[in-house]
């Protein structure tokens, strides 16, 4: 039969006092937490600050390139893009090579006013290969009775001048021989279909706006025939290579009956 243990005796208070200072061990002195070493923090407030200020900096330079460039744009003098060689990519050179892309010259800028004007216009001459030079519309040179000169004038207008309708309203009495010279003497008025004239005979040429003549360009025909026929003309001119002289069919007014067309070439007036 075992012994039971003897029984303990209660703690005194001195070392009720002690374990509750810690001190289990009676005598050994024990090590407070003060006087450990304490692991290393991670240091927030510097981290915090230092971003801060990379944050400023980083705005401020920004806002400095950003000015910058913004005043080269407004100077027109912004860094030229950069473009890859095509020499340097065609020859498999492993490198980039940049340059600058080439400014336009200042002679390759729009035509002026007057190289857009001349181009719109045809060189020619007044009346003869040698008269005066000019540069005259395409419209104004193939129009009928125009006196301007251009080699190949039919290849240019696209064919020999069209017949023209003449209006007589008027053919007053001037007496003489039916075979002289008739000329035409222009109101300046018509009808979007033809011009009014005045048919006079004998008249002085101040009154003359245009002459009837034949077919070889002459007003009072050799072999006494008259200038009127009544077929349209194949005009010959006085002056090749314009439009002076043009087929004409004058209609005459109703007075004493209605009249068929009578067809003339008609040689125009210009200048001296």
């Amino acid at each position: 039969m075992s012994t039971p243990p003897p029984p303990q005796r209660p703690p005194r208070p001195d070392e009720v006092l002690a374990f509750h200072n810690g001190d289990t061990l009676e005598k050994i002195p024990v090590v407070r937490d003060a006087a450990l070493p304490r692991p290393p923090r991670f240091p927030w407030k510097a981290t915090m600050s230092g971003g801060a200020a990379a944050v400023v900096v980083g705005v401020s330079v920004a806002l400095v390139l950003h000015q910058q460039t913004n005043s080269g744009n407004r100077d027109g003098r912004a860094l030229p893009p950069t473009t890859r060689s095509i020499a340097g990519v065609a020859s498999g050179d492993s490198e980039t090579s940049l340059a600058p892309t080439a400014q336009a010259s200042p002679s390759s800028a729009a035509p002026s006013r007057s190289v857009a004007a001349e181009s719109s216009c045809v060189p020619v001459t007044y009346k003869t290969p040698a008269g005066t030079t000019s540069c005259e519309p395409k419209a104004d040179v193939c129009v009928a009775g125009a006196p301007w000169y251009v080699e190949d004038i039919e290849v240019l207008c696209g064919g020999p001048a069209p017949l023209q309708a003449i209006h007589v309203i008027s053919q007053p009495a001037t007496g003489g021989d039916p075979g002289s010279t008739y000329c035409l003497a222009w109101t300046g008025s018509s009808d979007g279909a033809g011009r009014d004239a005045t048919l006079l005979m004998n008249a002085a040429g101040y009154q003359c706006g245009a002459y009837l003549v034949g077919s070889d360009g002459q007003a009072i025909q050799a072999d006494g025939t008259s200038v009127f026929s009544d077929s349209p003309q194949s005009c010959e001119g006085s002056y090749p290579g314009t439009r002076m002289t043009y087929p004409g069919v004058l209609d005459f007014p109703i007075e004493g009956g209605a009249q068929p067309p009578t067809y003339v070439c008609v040689a125009e007036n210009s200048g001296a």
